[in-house]
């Protein structure tokens, strides 16, 4: 397993999900790096998405449309990533906006115990500032804990209050997995399930997960990610091919919030698997 700079990237997030840079700034810098292809996955948004495919022109590096996804399977909450799917189905259009509206009452639920907890008034009205156009998530209220001097990092907020087990970890109801990957298949989309390491299931258990992603139609798995070792690295590849299961890579930058993930930059795809963007139609 060898890192370096890609010429693609599938997993990249600007400030609609928590990163430090718009989508117009994102794109800049993917042109910036040669990035021929890559997909902006925001988290359960395409907002940046269609802003950028309405208004992107005389580039070389192309768009493909992306977003990640929550979802549950088995009592834990996963990440699917979408690409190259038609944003105007009526399937995808109808999953984002039930999406959107569980962040909102989750950032309503978390901005109301901020209140509480830390006698901060307006929380969900200040976070709301931070996120822009996008709804608030758990980085905004950290940065707002920053802005208010209440803690020194982003780092701290979430062990102190917002990481699990915290006050500010408010659980949401998010569609099971199958849902998830009908709605994605309906509007002729790629489903991939993202950064599979990251939810620190049993070897046993993960395989189960797979099994049952690509009895639904699910059709790839994020291989090259940061982070990643060589065994990981070594188990998934036999995993994936075992199912037939296509491999995708991708940086998961988040800007400042992951100061470890520059755009671009991941492990290199196995050569004896299938990469996911053969899948995607480019039209």
């Amino acid at each position: 397993m060898h890192s370096s700079k890609q010429s693609f990237d599938f997993h990249c997030h600007s400030t609609a999900s928590d990163g430090s840079k718009s989508p117009a700034q994102l794109a800049e810098l993917a042109e910036h790096l040669g990035l021929n292809l890559w997909s902006l996955t925001d988290h359960d948004t395409i907002a940046g998405y269609l802003d950028l495919a309405a208004n992107q022109t005389n580039t070389t590096s192309h768009l493909v449309s992306g977003v990640e996804l929550s979802c549950v399977w088995s009592g834990i909450t996963l990440h699917v990533l979408a690409f190259d799917f038609d944003p105007q189905a009526s399937g995808m259009e109808q999953l984002l906006r039930y999406q959107r509206q569980r962040r909102e009452q989750r950032a309503k639920v978390i901005g109301e115990r901020t209140e509480n907890k830390l006698k901060l008034p307006n929380a969900y009205a200040q976070a709301c500032k931070l996120s822009g156009n996008a709804v608030p998530a758990r980085p905004h209220f950290a940065q707002l804990f920053i802005n208010k001097g209440i803690v020194d990092s982003a780092a701290e907020a979430f062990k102190r209050y917002l990481g699990a087990g915290k006050w500010g970890d408010v659980k949401l109801c998010w569609p099971g997995l199958e849902e998830v990957l009908t709605a994605v298949r309906s509007s002729a989309g790629i489903s991939v399930v993202a950064h599979p390491f990251h939810y620190r299931m049993t070897a046993t258990k993960l395989r189960r997960l797979l099994d049952e992603f690509t009895s639904h139609g699910g059709r790839g798995v994020e291989l090259a990610v940061p982070n990643v070792n060589s065994g990981q690295y070594g188990w998934l590849i036999e995993e994936l091919q075992r199912r037939g299961l296509a491999q995708s890579g991708g940086s998961d930058y988040h800007g400042k919030a992951t100061p470890w993930a520059k755009l671009g930059h991941f492990p290199n795809l196995a050569k004896r698997l299938t990469p996911v963007q053969e899948l995607f139609s480019l039209q």
